[in-house]
């Protein structure tokens, strides 16, 4: 993604100091991530403008991918150049940002299918997520986890481990169905997302149907061994080609 710093601009109604926010201030602090330290709240009108900035990203690159300039982004957001560059300094700051909300929402969406009744959950959290990266298509780039917290990671990792377990025990999922199997369905939904494109926007339903049917099937003869969380890991963080 091409760098885009900011030049400026003209002075914007809403290009006024965000007075109660450091240069780093985007969430409150994260006991499971002690490096993290603890960071002021924003004040209400910093927060509505980094909502509506997060909004307006998603929206743009989804529409335009990273074509997307910065200066349309403050337009859709309703604020100024100005606002937008001293919140976000360039368009990377601004990717990292909505991958990591990406992650929160994934993590929210685990902790929701955790919830349901023992069996359903996994199927739950699968067809979520779909949906969820079905709706981020433009902006995730090629090396989403190398963005996200550890924390976030590990604590996704868990509780879809979870998940998984009480699939097997509910007898909806083969027993020798591992989760770097489930990171690798995931994973396959995104590749369907991106390649399908506004051609066909809901194929990886379709394509979800089909491997939950495999994933439930009694006996699978397996021609390779699962991935381990390192190989998982170092796919998810290198760069690599998009499908």
């Amino acid at each position: 993604m091409t760098r885009d710093p900011g030049t400026g601009g003209p002075h914007h109604a809403g290009d006024t100091a965000e007075t109660g926010e450091t240069a780093d201030t985007r969430r409150p602090h994260d006991p499971a991530s002690p490096s993290k330290p603890r960071r002021p709240a924003l004040r209400r009108d910093a927060a509505e403008n980094r909502a509506r900035i997060i909004d307006a990203a998603g929206r743009a690159f989804a529409a335009r991918g990273p074509a997307a300039g910065m200066e349309d982004i403050a337009r859709l957001a309703g604020v100024g150049p100005a606002t937008l560059y001293r919140r976000f300094p360039t368009k990377e700051a601004l990717v990292t940002e909505l991958v990591e909300v990406f992650y929160d929402k994934l993590v929210t969406l685990a902790e929701e299918a955790a919830r349901q009744p023992p069996g359903d959950g996994l199927d739950r959290f699968l067809r979520t997520v779909g949906r969820l990266i079905a709706g981020s298509r433009g902006y995730l780039p090629a090396a989403w986890g190398e963005l996200a917290r550890p924390a976030q990671v590990a604590h996704l990792r868990g509780i879809t481990d979870r998940l998984l377990a009480e699939a097997r025990r509910a007898g909806v999922v083969n027993d020798q169905v591992t989760v770097t199997d489930i990171a690798m369905v995931v994973w396959g939904i995104r590749g369907v997302v991106e390649t399908s494109g506004a051609a066909a926007p809901d194929a990886w339903q379709r394509h979800l149907d089909l491997v939950m049917a495999g994933l439930r099937t009694p006996r699978i003869a397996f021609s390779r061994p699962p991935l381990d969380t390192g190989q998982v890991d170092r796919m998810t963080s290198e760069p690599h080609d998009s499908p």
